[in-house]
């Protein structure tokens, strides 16, 4: 039954290949533990500017991916690498990803965040369905990934593609929830009728986890305990009514 099983796990952060905190950690041992059990696992991120990532042997699997992103179309490159006995994939784009930082440096978060990575998850929704990849559940991880289940809900394509396809929410750490100006809604082509404080919106910003748990099937916490303590109006940060 398990091998039957295809799980795209989608992440910021990966160890050893980028790392701020522990999601790389889970990145790394949670698709390991999965294939060990026989489920046919693939990991997602972005290809950054890595002496860990350069030196992977990779394939190139896609030289010309066609992201919408607003009224535009930005090119990305899909690359294939081998992660023991799963397959990572990482998405190619400089503009975005060659950096030397992950979000931001020591000086403040990169201001084009929003577009970086509303443009990395529709990348991964794009690929999947120019490669007709079947999934049965896309695990993503906090709010950088976290739009991927409202394309698969809001988006036609995605709808027929991935009927049958859960999603997973992962909440690492709710301090952090990618919020942004309201006209970043702009960047993901969809309807402003999406804008209300019940889906997208929180203090009038766009908030992109807030979005993720009102359209993701399943949303799942790092430990109980830290589900306990954001279901709290203390520790929830305008979350936990969402929650």
């Amino acid at each position: 039954m398990a091998e039957s099983i295809r799980v795209a796990f989608v992440s910021a952060e990966a160890s050893p290949f980028a790392k701020l905190g522990e999601m790389a950690d889970v990145a790394l041992a949670l698709p390991k533990h999965l294939s060990s059990l026989g489920l046919n696992v693939l990991l997602f991120m972005p290809k950054y500017r890595r002496p860990e990532i350069d030196s992977l042997p990779k394939e190139l699997v896609c030289s010309n991916l066609l992201v919408p992103l607003g009224d535009r179309k930005i090119k990305a490159q899909v690359f294939r690498g081998e992660q023991g006995k799963y397959d990572i994939y990482f998405i190619d784009n400089p503009k975005y990803f060659w950096r030397d930082h992950i979000y931001g440096t020591g000086k403040g978060q990169y201001l084009d965040n929003d577009e970086r990575f509303v443009f990395f998850c529709r990348a991964v929704v794009e690929y999947m369905l120019k490669a007709d990849m079947d999934m049965d559940i896309i695990h993503c991880n906090n709010w950088p990934t976290a739009l991927i289940p409202v394309f698969l809900k809001s988006n036609n394509a995605c709808k027929k593609r991935f009927k049958n396809t859960a999603t997973v929410l992962t909440l690492h750490n709710i301090a952090y929830q990618g919020e942004f100006p309201p006209d970043s809604l702009i960047l993901t082509g969809l309807n402003w009728k999406y804008f209300t404080p019940k889906q997208f919106s929180l203090n009038g910003m766009f908030n992109f986890l807030k979005a993720g748990i009102f359209f993701s099937d399943v949303v799942n916490t790092v430990s109980s305990s830290y589900r306990r303590e954001i279901l709290t109006k203390k520790h929830g940060l305008g979350l936990e009514q969402p929650l």
